[in-house]
């Protein structure tokens, strides 16, 4: 395939360049030529003349399942919100109903530009599914709790999927412990033991709210992060959801043991949990990435709204402490570094996975372009999210704005009958 007369090409490599009328080459799975009129061959040819081609966006923190249960619970503390609404709720929820509702996830993720996704949930093996159906890429993670006394089934469960998916094209498993007011110290210990021996990520909520910070406290003698540090847990492995509420000495533990923190301002905001302190994330050295959390609490899974909210949400402080750039690594490359996967994805460059978006520039949200600056800009600030083309491990799964592998209307009415139960 090779896509010809790209308008511009925002490649998110390590000079963050921004390369004007491009093809692009790929061959198999990969990214294999970029250049200026290169010659067609054989290949396939996608026009993307007054299109900017991007890096798929990588959403590093939600649950694609809870798409069933958008809107079911507003206006509610993230402990209210949990114990009156959502858990009843999931404890409805069955093998099925995960697959509608994975699949659901999957096109509203890709219909707006996002090509990884790092999800947490139970009845993974049904996201398994949607995945494959779909053609998007994920990390997976059974997540792990034995607030109810009961663990070895679900830590089997975890183990059976990791041991699946090992060596899959667009599956990478991992282990997710749910957060440390749900799992025991055992528990926290066995999953990361586990993540040792299969070489996977570490995926955990952390420090969401700040009863979580003070329960901690008074349970485990010292806030989230560090109990988790104290227990030996905190590597560049660990993916830390939120860090909403993480102190100074935490701050200093992930800047020098490394260790990603997911952004996830929309949900946080909702549910009245607060706003992390990114730009001095950031200061430290400190990689984060962008999530969008799950649609129960955000309530949608388009990232590039998510960006410009973290964006504009830290500008409060000041307009210069953090810019379209970072926003923009935030949504690509850092996601693919806190996934472990920054050699594969997060960047168009020669060898990487062709994971790609294609937008078409004649709309009003992307009108006018200032210079390569202004793209990125319109990009973070402006655009909708309403991509024209994805592409995915080289094969296109989206086309003209619709999902391509799947009967995206036939899911829409079974995700609609499936609602009625919750």
């Amino acid at each position: 395939m090779i896509l010809k007369n790209i308008r511009y090409l925002v490649t998110q490599n390590d000079d963050r360049q921004v390369i004007e009328d491009v093809d692009l080459l790929i061959h198999g799975d990969r990214v294999a030529g970029m250049g200026h009129e290169l010659p067609v061959g054989d290949h396939q040819v996608v026009d993307c003349s007054g299109k900017v081609v991007m890096p798929g966006l990588v959403n590093a923190h939600t649950h694609a399942s809870m798409t069933l249960l958008r809107g079911i619970s507003d206006n509610k503390e993230l402990e209210d919100w949990l114990h009156e609404e959502i858990f009843p709720a999931e404890d409805k929820l069955e093998e099925e109903d995960a697959f509608i509702g994975a699949l659901l996830g999957c096109i509203e993720m890709l219909e707006t530009g996002t090509t990884t996704f790092n999800d947490m949930y139970d009845h993974m093996d049904q996201v398994a599914e949607a995945v494959d159906r779909t053609g998007i890429r994920a990390v997976l993670g059974r997540g792990l709790l034995d607030v109810d006394g009961e663990k070895d089934w679900r830590m089997d469960e975890a183990i059976e999927l990791v041991e699946n998916y090992q060596g899959h094209d667009r599956i990478v498993p991992c282990f997710a412990p749910h957060g440390v007011y749900t799992a025991s110290e055992q528990l926290l210990r066995e999953a990361k033991d586990c993540a040792e021996i299969f070489d996977t990520s570490y995926h955990i909520h952390v420090s969401e709210t700040e009863k979580e910070m003070q329960d901690s406290i008074n349970n485990n003698g010292r806030p989230p992060l560090k109990y988790l540090d104290v227990l030996g847990l905190v590597n560049d492995d660990l993916i830390a959801a939120h860090g909403v509420w993480l102190t100074d000495e935490e701050k200093s533990i992930l800047a020098e043991k490394g260790g990603s923190v997911v952004h996830n301002p929309a949900a946080n905001l909702k549910l009245g949990s607060g706003i992390a302190e990114v730009p001095e994330l950031l200061d430290n050295g400190i990689n984060v990435a962008l999530g969008t959390d799950g649609v129960a609490s955000n309530n949608n899974l388009n990232l590039f709204e998510e960006a410009k909210i973290a964006s504009i949400l830290h500008k409060r402080r000041g307009p210069e402490v953090i810019d379209e750039q970072e926003i923009l690594d935030m949504a690509t490359i850092n996601g693919a570094k806190a996934l472990g996967l920054e050699d594969e994805i997060g960047s168009v460059e020669l060898g990487k996975k062709a994971d790609l978006l294609a937008i078409d520039l004649n709309s009003a949200d992307m009108t006018p372009i200032n210079g390569k600056k202004g793209l990125v800009s319109n990009l973070v600030y402006s655009f909708s999210g309403e991509v024209d083309d994805v592409i995915v491990d080289g094969e296109v799964v989206v086309r003209d704005g619709e999902i391509v592998k799947i009967g995206e209307g036939k899911v829409l009415e079974a995700a609609e009958k499936l609602a009625r139960k919750f």
